[in-house]
Order: C-alpha cells, then structure tokens, then sequence
C-alpha cells in the first residue's frame, strides 16, 4: 500500500484516505437535513468546504491507488465505482454555480457515500493488478472520458430525481420546506438536458478513440459501451425533439441511469 504521509505512526494510504473521504461527504449532507427538519435554512460555505475536503481526499486516493497498482486504477469494480464517484464530485463543482449548491450536494453526497460503500463491501474489493510493462494513453482516456460520461449521466439521475420531487410538491400544494430549497422547475428540467447532452458527447469521444486502438468489435466492454450510448442517445434526440413532457424526461434521465450502473459488474 502505498503512503503519502508517514511520520512516526501516522501515515495515510489510498484506503484511509478514501474511508476520510467517505466521513467527509457523510457530513456535507448533515447541515442540508438540519436547516430543513428546523426550517431555517441559512446558505453558508461549512458544506462547500466539506464537500471540497471529500473530493481532495478522494483525489488522494485515486492517485495513491494509481500509485499502487502502476496504473489508472479503473480495471476493477471498486475502483471504477470510487472513479465515476470522483467525477460526480467533480462535475457538482462545475456545474454548482448553475444550481443551488448546497441542495444539489445534499442528493449528490448521498449517492457518492452509497457507491464508497458498494467499492468497499464487494468481494475481493480493490484487488492487486497484473503488472503492465507499458501503458497505452489512448486507452486510459478512452476509459476515463467513458466514466466522466457515466458520472454526467448519475448527476442527470440525481437532478431527475430533484425534479421529481418539485414536480410532486406542486401538484400536491406542498409548498414549504425542502420546496422553497429546490430550484425552480424549469431550472432542473434544462439541468437534465445539459448532464445527458454532456454524458453523450463524453461517452461519443470516448467511443471515437477506440477505432485507434486494437480492441475487436466483439470486446463485451465496447458492446455494452456502444448499448450505454445508443440508450442516451435516443433519450438526448427524445428530449431534443420535445417528444416527451419534462416530467417523462426526468423519469428517463433517473431509470436510464440503471442500465449503465448494472453494466459495470456484467463487463468487468
């Protein structure tokens, strides 16, 4: 295991470093819950900062992993989940400032804790891997850009899921609490539009860049690659098209998000 602290009896590995992580986003949704069970919500940065701790102890545990294993660590399971969880993080701060961040993290954090856990609790979790005497490039951007489209369409589940909610409380004139929090409606319908348009043009880059490698086009990972495309790409021309209500489209954009999350254990 890998250290990139030690002194003494204190040293951090890629494990610790994501177990701190795991805390850290645990706690960024405790201030969000506590301002809506009391009612009074007050914007402040405590959860940005935490947020902002998770993800620089996940980056540490990425690259300690990396480190370990002498190579981007996206060949198992575990690691895949702990790297799509990473780039969730990563597109919540880039797309913050277009929503209310502090809500958007409160359905975020939840979602990167489960998937820590999942990396955690599977069998044989984080396992060693075959040393490789030369990396290809192409190869861990294709992967990486795949699994950045992946983390786009969860942030796509994650704002379908929000809007459903508001969809819910309007029509039941539930107006308070966590309603007067969400974004306004309109705002979380164009949220999905953006996180499946840039799933798709990422998982369409990443596609393209395996007509340099030697990968044969039988390779089950490329099929269920191109199957994960074909499916947000009929839902981006849907939602393009206005084929569908807003509501129907954040029903597609959180169900659709299962088919590529059951895809990892099939190809792995």
């Amino acid at each position: 295991m890998v250290s990139l602290l030690e002194a003494g009896f204190f040293m951090i590995t890629d494990r610790s470093a994501l177990i701190l992580s795991t805390f850290a986003f645990l706690a960024a949704v405790v201030p969000a819950l506590t301002a809506l069970k009391t009612g009074d919500w007050r914007r402040g940065p405590i959860q940005k900062i935490v947020m902002a701790i998770g993800f620089l102890l996940q980056t540490a545990a990425i690259y300690l992993r990396g480190q370990a294993v002498g190579q981007c660590p996206m060949k198992s399971v575990s690691d895949i989940l702990v790297f799509i969880a990473w780039s969730i993080v990563l597109l919540y701060f880039l797309v913050g400032t277009t929503y209310r961040v502090s809500l958007l993290g409160m359905f975020t954090a939840p979602l990167v804790v489960g998937m820590h856990a999942i990396a955690f609790l599977l069998p044989g979790a984080f396992p060693d891997y075959p040393f490789k005497t030369k990396i290809d490039p192409w190869v861990e951007l294709h992967a990486a850009l795949a699994l950045i489209a992946y983390a786009a369409f969860a942030l796509g589940c994650v704002t379908g899921v929000m809007y459903l909610l508001q969809d819910r409380f309007l029509k039941r004139h539930q107006i308070g609490g966590l309603f007067y929090q969400l974004p306004p409606i309109q705002g979380l319908a164009k949220g999905i539009q953006r996180m499946l348009f840039l799933g798709v043009v990422l998982l369409s880059v990443s596609l393209a860049i395996t007509f340099k490698l030697d990968t044969p086009i039988t390779n089950p990972k490329l099929i269920f690659a191109w199957a994960v495309w074909g499916l947000y790409a009929v839902i981006g021309l849907i939602v393009w098209r206005h084929a569908l209500s807003p509501r129907q489209t954040a029903w597609l954009a959180a169900v659709g998000f299962v088919i590529p999350f059951i895809s990892l254990w099939l190809v792995t």
